[in-house]
């Protein structure tokens, strides 16, 4: 097998997220060798020509994977689903996630950390799946990364953006301790989220109004669960995920 290299972008606009700048973009690829130089310059691109602005900050990052470290997982399955308007998408999302363990409770609270957000979180939120608490602290939130699919996606007939967050989603939901997510993006001009849990991708229009570049995402966690261990293996273990 080919060496693999995990590239990693992000970008800000007012200098680096760290000094409080504006973040504008965040990518990431596992790719060959051969593949690195194209995938660098593509992920920059995407940072300097984006609907949030352009970046002023720009950190692309690439380190060799070791082939041993990648875990193979499966892609959640897909559902489209159709909403009318913000109000009814929120709803449906909270229907989708009450079929799981999640209680009511921390569904509301979920919803409700997402709306009542001023600003967009670099990471995602977790909070326990009974009470609604959170278990992190900040506005950095956990940051999923080192994940990319190995497979041809031209079948599927889905965007960047869609690809990107399936891809995702099926790291987070193969992560031990976590029933479920709820997330819309922070691109002003992209309105679609989504709800993974029990094995599905549910994709919802209408999540936020256009214009908004207010996103972020929850994790719904068990309690009880290593949250330190759940950190860690969303952050840095490899993840290549397979159709």
């Amino acid at each position: 097998m080919k060496p693999l290299y995990s590239i990693r972008m992000r970008a800000a606009q007012g200098g680096p997220h760290e000094s409080g700048g504006h973040h504008i973009s965040g990518a990431e690829r596992i790719v060959t060798m051969d593949q690195v130089g194209t995938m660098v310059q593509s992920l920059a691109d995407r940072a300097l020509h984006h609907s949030k602005g352009v970046a002023d900050f720009i950190n692309i990052t690439v380190d060799l994977v070791p082939t041993d470290s990648i875990r193979h997982i499966p892609v959640l399955d897909v559902e489209e689903h159709e909403t009318s308007d913000v109000s009814d998408a929120r709803l449906l999302a909270k229907k989708l996630l009450s079929k799981t363990e999640i209680t009511s409770t921390s569904v509301d609270k979920g919803v409700s950390l997402l709306c009542g957000l001023s600003t967009s979180m670099r990471g995602a939120m977790l909070i326990d799946f009974v009470s609604g608490e959170r278990l992190d602290e900040g506005q950095r939130g956990v940051r999923v990364s080192h994940m990319d699919t190995c497979s041809d996606l031209s079948m599927y007939n889905m965007n960047e953006h869609m690809r990107e967050a399936l891809v995702l989603a099926s790291k987070v939901q193969s992560c031990e301790g976590i029933v479920g997510e709820l997330c819309w993006s922070d691109d002003p001009d992209y309105t679609v989220g989504y709800v993974a849990c029990n094995g599905v991708y549910h994709r919802l229009p209408h999540m936020k109004e256009m214009g908004s570049s207010i996103g972020g995402r929850i994790f719904f966690v068990k309690s009880g669960t290593d949250i330190s261990k759940l950190i860690a293996y969303l952050e840095s273990a490899p993840v290549l995920v397979e159709w």
